[in-house]
């Protein structure tokens, strides 16, 4: 889950309507927790927004508008929202005239009365990435939009990377997942679609796109002709000016040969896959109704790394689902130690009304205590913590392919192409830029590093020193 977000655009953009006189009867206020997609979907509404004549507020009370995009994977995503709701309700008070909606996987299809009588603060509830609708509740717009908010984002002033939806919902049944119950089923976007929407985010200043999923490999199923993500990636690959192509996430029961053979074979397509485990041990894994076996996984990793020798793999492990013995969890610990992730997003299991566990969760012999939950939760992060450094310490003193995102406490951020976070300083402007970076020390999180001096200084890809002669010269590209 990525942290709380509250404003999306860029940050020169926000600048400078920040700076203008728009009243606060036209000023709006978003806030995201949750995932990539509920990030994109509020990207898209703030787009909408400001063709619609509204400009972005920096706190809540300066707006009249406040929109609140909910996560519900996990309690403690819904706690920071009743958090943040409860302090939009004293700015309500102060101005009765702010318009409140809830927004987002809180408010799945045909639940909003349940909140009605709990969140009277709350003037409407409206489902996720339902951005229309959102857009429809805005009260003071001065102009109208002459084309629907979604599926294509209006970006004038885009970031560096941009995250396209191609999929909304889902068909899976993982017994502890409560998307499809609030996303409704899966629905693939058309493959022109996509990549109209793609080529205009690029012409606009993009350089990097993801392409987003909930179960992103599955994409194009639903579609006449039944095209599949390969063939996605081919295509939105050929845009001209498109530094690099990325995709999230994946299941390991729509990750192909096809697939994998796109990603080893397109150089703007990134060595970077993400691929959910959530555990290692069998019994616990039909539990989960995942539909594949610890095995199967493994062979899935070695048929990636064969084909992509130099990958950055990511995964997903959920500990204390109920039924997680302690001879379970150890099964997920040795797969971790096997199979040495770049990174892991390790959570804690947390019941979600109207999923199978969650009825699990009220049986004490399945049950595992919130305390032994945390336990498992540490340990597993501790062992990561230890992964992540030995296998970043690999980067110290090579030379990186970085492509800057923007500025951060004062130094460039931006991301190698397996998704290695590098910081660096330089005293111009590198925002959209390609840059060669020496790395100079590693962390479990991020690297550091200074410009490479020479144009002989070859740049690793995620950990592959090639001869930057070998390297396609792209749009933006910067050889020191």
């Amino acid at each position: 889950m990525t942290d709380v977000i509250t404003l999306h655009l860029p940050a020169e953009a926000r600048a400078d309507q920040s700076r203008d006189a728009t009243p606060r009867e036209r000023r709006y206020y978003v806030w995201t927790v949750g995932c990539q997609m509920n990030v994109s979907d509020s990207e898209r509404l703030e787009a909408a927004l400001q063709g619609v004549g509204y400009a972005p507020a920096e706190r809540p009370e300066d707006a009249s508008f406040i929109v609140l995009n909910s996560c519900s994977v996990r309690a403690s995503a819904e706690e920071r929202i009743l958090g943040k709701l409860s302090e939009v309700q004293r700015i309500k008070r102060n101005h009765p005239d702010t318009k409140i909606v809830l927004w987002g996987c809180m408010v799945g299809p045909g639940n909003q009365s349940i909140f009605q009588s709990r969140l009277p603060m709350v003037d409407h509830f409206v489902s996720p990435s339902a951005v229309d609708e959102v857009l429809a509740l805005a009260p003071n717009p001065i102009y109208q939009l002459d084309e629907p908010a979604l599926p294509v984002a209006r970006w004038d002033h885009p970031p560096v990377s941009v995250h396209v939806p191609i999929q909304y919902g889902c068909n899976m049944s993982c017994s502890f997942c409560v998307i499809p119950l609030r996303r409704g089923r899966e629905r693939s976007r058309p493959l022109a679609e996509i990549v109209e929407e793609c080529r205009r985010i690029v012409a606009r200043g993009a350089k990097e796109i993801t392409l987003l999923g909930q179960i992103v490999d599955s994409w194009g199923h639903d579609l006449p002709g039944r095209p599949d993500l390969a063939d996605l990636l081919r295509a939105v690959h050929e845009i001209p000016g498109l530094l690099r192509l990325r995709f999230l996430t994946s299941h390991p029961a729509w990750m192909t040969d096809r697939l994998i053979a796109a990603v080893a074979e397109l150089p703007r397509c990134m060595p970077d896959i993400n691929l959910p485990v959530q555990a290692g041990d069998d019994a616990l894994l039909k539990i989960m109704r995942r539909g594949y076996t610890v095995q199967r996984y493994r062979e899935l990793i070695a048929k990636i790394r064969d084909a992509i020798p130099h990958v950055s793999l990511t995964t997903d492990v959920i500990v204390g689902h109920p039924g997680e013995t302690r001879e379970r969890f150890e099964g997920t610990k040795r797969l971790l130690e096997e199979i040495r992730f770049d990174k892991v997003h390790i959570a804690a299991f947390s019941p979600r009304p109207g999923t199978r566990a969650a009825e699990m969760e009220l049986d004490p012999a399945l049950a595992v205590p919130e305390g032994e939950k945390q336990l498992r939760r540490i340990e597993l992060e501790r062992l990561q913590e230890q992964i992540a450094t030995e296998r970043n310490a690999r980067f110290l003193n090579q030379t990186v392919e970085v492509l800057v995102e923007g500025e951060h406490k004062g130094k460039w951020r931006g991301r190698t192409p397996g998704n290695k976070l590098v910081f660096f300083s330089d005293p111009r402007d590198r925002t959209g830029q390609l840059a060669n970076v020496r790395i100079t020390h590693t962390g479990p999180w991020s690297l550091q590093g200074v410009l490479a001096q020479s144009a002989g200084e070859s740049p690793m890809l995620n950990g592959a020193s090639e001869p930057l002669d070998a390297t396609p010269v792209m749009q933006g590209a910067v050889t020191q």
